[in-house]
């Protein structure tokens, strides 16, 4: 009875979102899409390459903290889940999470003069661990809000394209401009700390404002109860979230294979340095951001799932064309290859975010529980493990590779640190996206079946 009366006046606060409200709530996305985007491109190479620390001990850093989000971010959901507040359910834990997360990360490039490598390591994975932890406890219950502040799966979608509009704007701040702002400083250690303050500032205004935005949304929505084991026992039953999940999963381990070596390629392959990154950011995500209203209108014909499909289809065959893009490529080459990557990108952003509000609403109905914030810790936490096996990997394979570290200087890689960059940079996203249509393909039947009862 409860849930009957909590869904009813939910969706009779929320019939018809105001454009403005659905732009607002979209903003907080342009600060997630920052702080997922800068540690993915810089951190690694920043670690490597300015800081001297060795690849391998890199790919700890890189991959610890996100781990570490693996274990919290199902609490975190699950907490929010069980909040009951004047404010919500959601929005105490995003106002906490927003503001220390932007401080976090400033620390997390303000690397204090450490003698030895290890010292440098370890102060880096530590800033890392706070820093991604803030970043759980506002992401996942941002994450979960869809679901409570509209019913309508359609609205949802829309959005989802204003959210994913943010991110790709984020993720072009991030990529494009972080490495920007560092030779704009000047670089090496000065840059990366004016850079990370630049950053970390805007990221807790964007993630801020849709706390406020929100307000009233949501409130009427009913406080789960039920222990972590039991949610997570049900939750693995759920299947068409797990095939989803999954999926997700092995296409963030190629983005993170991507991002993680784009550095190593722009400077070691193409001769370039940060201004080459920021300019492949800008074609990569200007060329997403003009193409996601499209991919919103070609899943209403062929549905987001099929729609998803295509987008990943063609991402895996753009991302193994920038094999051919090495040295003696031209730009109009690379940069051509690049924007296809972006068209695909778009799709590949949107709709996994569009279908998973369905598939948790469809849990609530069946289940009578609404218990979105676990479900959504769970994903962040597949979100986080596949960027961090995708850093790890690309640790790894400069590392098995022979790929020289330094501190501060460009020194010359061998032919083998080469190869490993263009492998890590093109060829294993590629094939990691194209092991994710598997998925895909059993998750639309999966989706269609829970759909129809």
């Amino acid at each position: 009875m409860n849930r009957g009366m909590g869904g009813a006046a939910a969706s009779a606060e929320t019939r018809g979102l105001p454009v403005g409200t659905m732009a607002a709530f979209g903003v907080g996305s342009l600060g997630t899409g920052v702080f997922s985007t800068v540690p993915s491109v810089l951190l690694l190479y920043f670690m490597t390459s300015v800081l001297g620390i060795s690849p391998a001990l890199a790919a700890i850093t890189v991959f610890i903290p996100k781990f570490w989000d693996v274990l919290i971010d199902p609490v975190i959901g699950m907490v929010s889940d069980r909040t009951q507040s004047r404010w919500g359910r959601r929005r105490p834990y995003m106002l906490v999470g927003g503001i220390t997360m932007s401080l976090f990360f400033v620390l997390l490039f303000s690397v204090p003069a450490f003698e030895t490598p290890f010292e440098r390591f370890v102060y880096v994975t530590l800033a890392y661990m706070a820093c991604a932890t803030a970043y759980a406890v506002f992401s996942v219950p941002y994450i979960a809000m869809p679901a409570e502040i509209s019913r309508s799966p359609e609205e949802r979608t829309t959005l989802m394209s204003f959210r994913m509009g943010f991110a790709m704007a984020g993720i072009l701040l991030g990529g494009a401009g972080a490495p920007f702002l560092v030779d704009l400083a000047g670089g090496g250690r000065a840059g990366y700390a004016v850079m990370a303050l630049t950053i970390g500032v805007i990221c807790g205004i964007a993630m801020i404002v849709p706390v406020f935005a929100t307000r009233g949304l949501g409130t009427a929505s009913v406080p789960a109860e039920f222990k972590l084991g039991e949610g997570l026992r049900q939750a693995a039953a759920c299947k068409p979230f797990l095939l989803l999940l999954a999926a997700y999963l092995l296409q963030l381990a190629g983005l993170g294979c991507f991002s993680g070596a784009l550095p190593y390629y722009a400077v070691h392959i193409r001769g370039g340095s940060g201004i080459t990154v920021t300019l492949l950011f800008v074609a990569l995500n200007v060329s997403a951001i003009v193409a996601m209203p499209l991919w919103v209108r070609l899943s209403r014909g062929a549905g987001k799932v099929g729609a998803y499909i295509g987008s990943s289809v063609l991402l895996a065959l753009a991302t193994a064309g920038l094999w051919f893009c090495d040295s003696g490529a031209s730009d109009a080459l690379l940069y051509a290859q690049v924007c296809l990557m972006g068209l695909a990108f778009a799709g590949q952003q949107l709709f996994p975010f569009a279908l998973l509000p369905d598939v948790l609403d469809a849990d609530a109905r069946a289940t009578g529980i609404h218990r979105q914030g676990m479900f959504t810790g769970l994903w962040t936490a597949g979100e986080k493990l596949g960027l961090a096996l995708g850093g790890l990997v690309t640790g790894a394979v400069l590392s098995w590779t022979g790929f020289v570290a330094s501190s501060g200087t460009v020194v010359e890689q061998p032919q083998s640190a080469l190869t490993g960059v263009r492998l890590a940079c093109a060829i294993l996203p590629s094939l990691l996206v194209a092991a994710s249509l598997l998925l895909l393909v059993r998750f639309r039947r999966a989706h269609a079946a829970e759909s129809a009862q």
